[in-house]
């Protein structure tokens, strides 16, 4: 008798399938908040050097590393799902070809290249089973004096009628599974994997997506 899957593997199944699913729906979706979201591509270019080589762990479509990647040495874009990841691959161009490489990988599995400048993961912490695991793997792949940023759905910080509405939607897998975490939560795990904060802003009214910049400390 084989040995039954392990619960978190068992998760990562389901949110690959659930985002195998939507994938071509996602890559046609426009940005919600254009302006929310060049805010943000402008906070992280004036943190980010031409020489820094960067980690983007949840990366989509590749949408935002390959903005990311006009103002950096290298990009490496990982995400769990396989059609995902075929999408940014297809939309590949001579640039991106040589600036970003592009792979399938979980969250918290270490990847090729590290330690990194600075490692990104927007959108993402809220998606994910096990937010420590993945912290501590960030952790040990970005640089002593590196950063990490962050923006993430802190669904605890919004209404209750918003929270009910999101465990509706995922109850009727419309929506994907998502960790109700407020933001002094997702700082205290960050603290507990060893970051220190440096900047946490809001680019939306909502102020339930904090956009955060942690670093690790310098050796």
């Amino acid at each position: 008798m084989q040995d039954p899957v392990p619960r978190s593997k068992e998760n990562n199944m389901s949110a690959q399938a659930f985002w195998d699913r939507q994938a071509i729906k996602y890559a046609k979706k426009p940005i919600a908040d254009l302006t929310a979201y060049e805010e943000k591509l402008q906070r992280i270019r004036s943190v980010l050097r031409p020489t820094d080589r960067i980690l983007e762990i949840g990366c989509g479509t590749g949408g935002t590393a390959r903005k990311i990647a006009t103002g950096v040495a290298h990009v490496t874009a990982t995400d769990l799902s396989a059609e995902m990841i075929r999408i940014a691959r297809s939309r590949s161009d001579e640039f991106t070809a040589k600036k970003i490489e592009i792979l399938q990988a979980e969250a918290s599995q270490e990847v090729s290249g590290y330690p990194f400048d600075a490692i990104c993961a927007f959108s993402l912490l809220h998606l994910v089973d096990d937010i420590p695991n993945v912290l501590d793997a960030v952790y040990r792949q970005v640089k002593p004096g590196g950063l990490f940023l962050s923006k993430t759905v802190c669904l605890k910080d919004s209404s209750r009628w918003i929270q009910v509405i999101v465990r509706m939607l995922v109850s009727l897998r419309i929506a994907p599974k998502v960790v109700c975490i407020s933001r002094a939560e997702l700082i205290r795990h960050l603290s507990s994997a060893g970051f220190e904060i440096d900047q946490t802003v809001y680019f939306d009214k909502k102020r339930m997506r904090p956009f955060i910049i942690a670093r690790r400390p310098a050796d």
